[in-house]
């Protein structure tokens, strides 16, 4: 069996449909994005309906909690971007609101004697409107995060959220944060393949996608902190997609 996993798209259509495009060569059973489909980039609610046409199972990232239940929900969002937000809640349809509130928090499966487990983040607590652990948590190596890992119990823990990919080995429990698909500053992406057969092999697949077609969407279509997410999350200076 081989699964197919992503994160944080973010928006970003053209890197979206390149994946799904390779996704189609590799003799996938199964896809999984792990959240952040939607926010910063220029194309949410267009990425989304890629993830619905095409049965992708999808676990809820921060900027999904945030569509459906406010960003008032996350303690550290910035009241600078809160207009972010509301632009992207009065974008997505009726359609895609169902199927987020559909959408899991994280999916669990076994392979043998493996437990794999597919999350945005970890996760504090399931019941709170935002679950998850802060990133500081990531840093804090020697007191909290061998706990938490050790207390989820899973073999394989895959998350995104924090747009760097890593593996880290606990006693044996792997972490393994996928990196971000969707915000990247050159013309690649990725996705992570894991191949269950004897073992449990992950690997990291770099393709090549259309960024021209990005900046194109990004200077066509204006939103709310679009010139700031652009470069910080895109790469391009704010110069660079302004309407002449």
């Amino acid at each position: 069996m081989r699964i197919a996993v992503f994160s944080d798209i973010h928006g970003n259509l053209e890197a979206l449909k390149e994946i799904l495009k390779d996704i189609e060569k590799e003799n996938i059973d199964d896809i999984i994005c792990l959240g952040d489909v939607i926010g910063l980039g220029p194309n949410s609610s267009e990425c989304l309906d890629l993830i619905i046409k095409n049965n992708i199972k999808l676990v809820l990232g921060n900027h999904e909690l945030y569509y459906l239940f406010g960003s008032n929900i996350d303690p550290t969002m910035d009241i600078r971007h809160k207009a972010h937000y509301r632009y992207i809640a009065e974008s997505l349809n009726e359609d895609e609101k169902m199927f987020l509130e559909k959408c899991p928090l994280f999916i669990e499966c076994k392979y043998q004697d493996k437990k794999l487990l597919f999350e945005h983040f970890l996760i504090k607590d399931k019941t709170k409107k935002y679950p998850f652990y802060s990133l500081g948590l990531l840093t804090n190596m020697k007191d909290c995060l061998p706990d938490v890992i050790k207390k989820i119990g899973a073999d394989f823990i895959f998350i995104g959220h924090e747009h760097s990919s890593f593996t880290m080995d606990f006693e044996g429990q792997k972490l393994v944060d996928i990196g971000t698909s969707g915000c990247v500053k050159r013309n690649i992406t990725n996705y992570t393949i894991i191949e269950l057969r004897n073992d449990i092999q992950v690997m990291k697949k770099v393709i090549t996608y259309d960024k021209e077609k990005l900046e194109e969407a990004l200077k066509k279509i204006d939103y709310p902190e679009r010139n700031q997410l652009a470069k910080h999350f895109f790469g391009y200076e704010i110069e660079n997609i302004k309407e002449n």
